[in-house]
């Protein structure tokens, strides 16, 4: 899966379950969501900077 993909789909989860909690749930769940949304933001910023990475070592010098 292309490295793109996996971070739309990460940013889409946490927003649809931040808006099922507010309007299903009525907040009832924030701890939750924000644990939730914690953990897929730095699994996020890991694909982002092994991605990042693997291109800087492609570069030439």
């Amino acid at each position: 899966m292309n490295p793109l993909n996996i971070l739309i789909v990460l940013i889409t989860f946490m927003h649809f379950s931040f808006l099922i909690n507010l309007s299903v749930f009525d907040g009832a769940y924030d701890g939750i969501v924000m644990t939730i949304n914690t953990i897929l933001f730095l699994g996020a910023m890991i694909t982002f900077a092994t991605v990042k990475n693997q291109e800087r070592k492609k570069q030439p010098v």
